[in-house]
């Protein structure tokens, strides 16, 4: 028997709207209510990863037991895992709060798309079933990982902590399973998938390389396309408030517009060709350094992502984004814009001397001196008070 391959996206499809419905909501929620008040971000958080966490372990359930009557077998009930408790969902928020709060929504996808994998592997733990990991799409170097070690039975490594392995956001790999032995998803090769493996000697970062490699003009190609789109789009909206020519201030970080801003504006810093030199001569920096935290800002991937232990860049943060419009405009610089300079140079310093350091910890050493963070957060809770007051 085989899972056809109609079958299979249409379940892991399904599986995809569920948690990104659980993301969009939480994204709506944080640009309307901010993330000032803690209590009521977690709460919220709680509620929709509690709806759509036993959404999406009913919907692997019904694919578990239809997997089960297709290979003639007769299993219990299916069981919808444990949902996240309280306690887990905190620290998974406040952790994504303080590393890259514009990954929040992400995180709740995680925590949501965590019930269905772990209710896939504890029922068949019960029922004594095999599963696959079963990639599909634009897959990282670690699910191929786990797609290369094939059909297997439940053991203390797929199953940590009573949570399936390596579940993150942004992925439409899930957990297949088999009860007789010879059953397969459509397309699923996991020799192909260890070939890739022993050919990058077992390097996550070797495979990752190497996959880009093989697909950069796909991979890039869609990333062009999406972006041309969504610039197309974005850029209209920000030319009618003619944000992006004229440098006018966004006064809340956590609107639409903040966000909106900071994606664009960080494209147009990489396409820049002389705002080191302009930074530079406004501050009396060595266009080196201003060089190297342009690099570091907004160009390299400077940050190890907390929900995939992939190297990244930086999400767009506005008020980065703004101070860094000003520094080159050499107009209206504040005094967080020049603190913005002094955190990177030694943010940038603690990681060289301590390779391997947590970037939270980097970010906090620096902050310690040069607290870019609070000074910002400062000045623009002071223009919104300024503007309720008018």
């Amino acid at each position: 028997m085989q899972i056809t391959e109609k079958a299979w996206v249409e379940y892991i499809t399904k599986m995809s709207q569920i948690s990104q419905k659980a993301a969009d909501l939480m994204h709506s929620w944080v640009q309307k209510n901010g993330l000032e008040n803690d209590k009521a971000l977690l709460d919220y958080a709680y509620a929709l990863s509690q709806h759509y966490g036993q959404a999406i372990g009913a919907l692997s359930c019904q694919m578990y037991e239809a997997t089960a009557v297709a290979q003639g077998v007769i299993v219990p009930t299916a069981e919808v895992a444990d949902l996240p408790d309280y306690g887990e969902v905190a620290k998974a928020v406040k952790g994504t709060k303080k590393q890259s709060p514009n990954n929040i929504p992400g995180t709740l996808a995680r925590l949501v798309k965590q019930v269905g994998a772990d209710t896939t592997l504890k029922n068949a733990e019960r029922d004594g079933a095999q599963f696959a990991w079963v990639p599909h799409g634009d897959t990282c170097a670690f699910c191929i990982t786990l797609a290369s070690r094939g059909w297997q039975y439940m053991s203390k490594k797929a199953l940590r902590n009573g949570h399936a392995e390596h579940i993150h956001a942004h992925c439409d790999c899930e957990y297949a399973v088999r009860f007789d032995g010879k059953s397969t998803v459509a397309g699923y090769d996991p020799d192909k998938y260890l070939e890739e493996y022993y050919d990058a000697n077992g390097d996550i970062n070797e495979m990752r390389r190497k996959r880009y490699a093989q697909n950069k003009d796909v991979i890039n190609a869609r990333k062009r396309e999406l972006y041309a789109s969504k610039k197309a789009e974005k850029l209209e909206k920000l030319r009618r408030s003619d944000i992006l020519i004229s440098g006018a201030r966004i006064t809340d970080l956590n609107s639409a517009e903040a966000d909106e801003f900071a994606e664009m504006y960080y494209e147009e810093i990489r396409h820049f060709s002389t705002d080191s030199k302009k930074i530079a001569d406004n501050l009396g920096k060595e266009e080196s350094d201003i060089r190297k935290i342009k690099a570091y800002l907004f160009e390299d991937d400077s940050l190890i992502d907390p929900d995939t232990g992939e190297s990244r860049q930086f999400d767009p943060d506005c008020a980065i984004a703004q101070s860094w419009q000003r520094l080159m405009n050499g107009k209206d610089i504040k005094l967080h814009d020049k603190t913005l300079i002094e955190h990177e140079l030694l943010e940038m310093k603690i990681k060289q001397e301590n390779p391997g350091i947590d970037h939270v910890k980097a970010h906090e050493l620096a902050s310690e001196k040069y607290n870019y963070p609070k000074e910002a957060l400062e000045y623009y809770g002071n223009l919104k008070k300024h503007k309720k007051s008018q």
